[in-house]
C-alpha cells in the first residue's frame, strides 16, 4: 500500500466505492492522455486501472481507501507526483 485516505465525505465502504466510481470515468482518465483499462470488482470493492508501465489499485475498506501504485522503471521517478494527484482527488471525493 502506497497511500491510505480516510473517508471524510463517505460514511462507509459502499458509499465511498460508489462515489469513486462516479468520478473515475473514461472521460476523466482521458484528460491525462494515458491509455488504460479500468476494471472494478463490486464484491471486493476494488477499482483497478492498468496501462503501459503502470497498475493502480484502489481497495475500499470500512474506513479508508488504500492505494497501491506499481510503475515501470521508466515511470518510477514520477511516483510521488502521481500519488499526490490521486490522493488529492480521493480526499475531495470520499
Amino acid at each position: 500500500m502506497d497511500a491510505q485516505i480516510n473517508y471524510k465525505v463517505a460514511n462507509d465502504r459502499d458509499e465511498a466505492y460508489q462515489m469513486a466510481l462516479k468520478e473515475i470515468t473514461p472521460d476523466y482518465v482521458a484528460k491525462f492522455n494515458i491509455p488504460c483499462d479500468i476494471s472494478q470488482d463490486d464484491s471486493r470493492k476494488v477499482i483497478e486501472a492498468s496501462g503501459k508501465g503502470f497498475t493502480l489499485t484502489i481497495n475500499f475498506t470500512e474506513s479508508s481507501a488504500q492505494v497501491s501504485l506499481k510503475l515501470s522503471l521508466m515511470l518510477k521517478p514520477f511516483k510521488g507526483k502521481v500519488l499526490e494527484k490521486i490522493q488529492s482527488k480521493l480526499e475531495r471525493t470520499v
